[in-house]
Formats: C-alpha cells, structure tokens, sequence
C-alpha cells in the first residue's frame, strides 16, 4: 500500500474545485484524490481489507482503487493515467459533454513515453485535461538526478506547447487559489495544463514503515520537509483566520470518528466468495468502463472536434 502522508495538499486543495462529471485517473499513491472526489470514506477502506463492501468488492485493493459513481479510478501502471485521462478528455470534447479530466502522476512517469506522447495529442487537440504531477523527488527511490539530464520537469512539457508550471505543494490555500485559476480556465475552452506539484513524502515508498535504511535519502532532508508540513501549516491558517482550538479539535475528533466506524465495519464485512457477488461487482466495474468509454467516443450527428491550430475534423 502507497501512503500519501506529506503529500496530502494537492488533493485537498483540489477538492472543492470538482464537480460531478470530471473524472480522476490517478497514480496508485491516489488515497488523497479518491476522497477528494468525493467517493465514500467506507467503501475504500473496506476495499484495502479485501471486503465485499468495497469500492470494488475487495478484488482490487489499493493499487487499482476505483469507485464507478464517483468517477474515479486509479492503477498501478507508471505513466498510464495521463494516456487513459487524455482519451476521457477528448472525447469529452468530441461529445462536447461536460466535465473535465484530470490525471495524477508522479514525477517518475514523465520518464514514460506514453506521458509525453498522450501530453502531445492533448495538447494538439486542445482537450480540457489536467495533468497533476505529484514532485516528490524520487521514483520510488530514484532520485531525478539518476534518472535524466534535465533538472525542470516544466521545461520538459513546455516545448509540446502546453502550458505547464511548478506549484507549492505544502500550502493547500495557495495552492487551492492557483488550481481555482487553472481549472476555470480548463472549463472554458482553453485547453490542457500541466502541474508540478512540489511535495514528499514521509512514508517509505511502501507501506507505513520508513525505508530510509536503503540510503537514498538523508535524515536531514526528512526533517526539513517535516517543517513545511501541509497540516500544521494550514491550522496556523486557520488560527489567524479566527477560528478557535476548541473548533479545530471538534473537527479532529469528527475525522477520527468517522475513520474509526470505517475501519470497524470493514473487519465486520465478509471476505469475497466464490459466488457471484464480489466477482461479479468487479465485473460491472470493467463493464462500465467500458460501456462509458464506447458512449463517449461514438459521435453524434454532425459533430466535429478542432484540434488546436482551429482545423476542425468531422
């Protein structure tokens, strides 16, 4: 399991800002933006417990966390939800249906050609898509400096002419107003845009545990981030906005509440059988994936789709 721990900002900052017909193709770290798109609380954990209940009737488990009403989906492979986002996004446009798209990569996937070259067609077909790329500083345990020559993941979108930018990833306000922009610029037409958000995490690269025993990373440098944590800072945010300690708790004890019911009834939840219920609610999953992917890319009379130097294709 891929905690988010340090990297909660971008999804909480993003969250206010969706509506119910955009969709998320995330990375497999994708907790954060699950809840962010508003997916129901239990049903993730009981998908992490393997339960029925779960958003996917316990056969997916983290990594390929989805939830079918919420339009959210996620998978394990590196650089593949911008190519599955992009194909949203263009047939969003070529159904001229509502919504956007909006995948979530790590920087590691921008060392996958599929990234660059769903990038490219988004940005030659000017589809409403939004690219988060989650800058923790190391795939898996890569450094940037191990994997590529260039020192800007910006700079290696820019050149497809996309606009792209690097965001403070540790301040959810700042960050909620920048994306506040961006996305109202998306839902008018002006095409894709591409985030770096600067971020890290706390965790190993797997599970709760540290794995800081491999070397790649120092002891300072964890510290460092730790004092730009997202949390703290934005409940000094809030303290200077006027709301009381007392608030902040009740707010707190809420969260643990709920966390806690959620945890409760998964362990109570049964386990998938062999009989059709959990199998056959993943089917309907893969089924209405597909069925939504057919419905948007089959054209409507008379419908075109321009690409972005105006030429338009019938």
């Amino acid at each position: 399991m891929h905690f988010c721990l340090g990297q909660e900002a971008a999804p909480a900052a993003l969250s206010p800002l969706l509506q119910a017909a955009d969709h998320i193709v995330s990375h497999y770290r994708s907790h954060g933006y699950y809840l962010a798109k508003g997916a129901p609380l239990p049903e993730m954990i009981a998908e992490f417990h393997g339960k029925t209940t779960g958003s996917n009737g316990g056969t997916a488990g983290s990594m390929e966390l989805g939830h079918d009403d919420s339009h959210f989906f996620s998978g394990a492979i590196v650089g593949g939800p911008v190519g599955i986002a992009m194909g949203m996004a263009f047939a969003m446009k070529y159904r001229n249906a509502p919504g956007i798209a909006i995948s979530v990569i790590g920087d590691g996937a921008l060392d996958e050609g599929v990234s660059h070259e769903a990038l490219n067609l988004a940005a030659l077909h000017a589809v409403p898509l939004l690219t988060i790329c989650e800058n923790n500083l190391y795939a898996a345990h890569t450094p940037e400096a191990m994997r590529t020559m260039s020192r800007s993941l910006i700079e290696r979108v820019r050149p497809i002419g996309m606009p792209a930018e690097k965001l403070d990833g540790t301040d959810i306000v700042k960050l909620h107003l920048r994306l506040k922009e961006i996305v109202s610029e998306i839902r008018r037409g002006a095409g894709p845009r591409f985030i770096e958000i600067e971020t890290y995490r706390y965790c190993g690269h797997v599970g709760p545990e540290n794995d800081d025993w491999l070397g790649y990373r120092t002891a300072e440098e964890i510290a460092a981030w730790r004092k730009r944590d997202p949390i703290p800072l934005l409940r000094g945010q809030a303290r200077e906005l006027g709301i009381s300690e007392e608030a902040l708790l009740n707010v707190e004890a809420a969260i643990e509440t709920e966390i806690s019911a959620a945890f409760d009834a998964a362990r109570r939840d049964d386990f998938p059988g062999f009989g059709r219920g959990p199998v056959e609610r993943s089917s309907r999953t893969v089924r209405s994936c597909a069925r939504s992917a057919r419905d948007r890319t089959r054209p409507s009379p008379g419908s075109v789709i321009s690409s972005g130097d105006g030429s338009r294709a019938r």
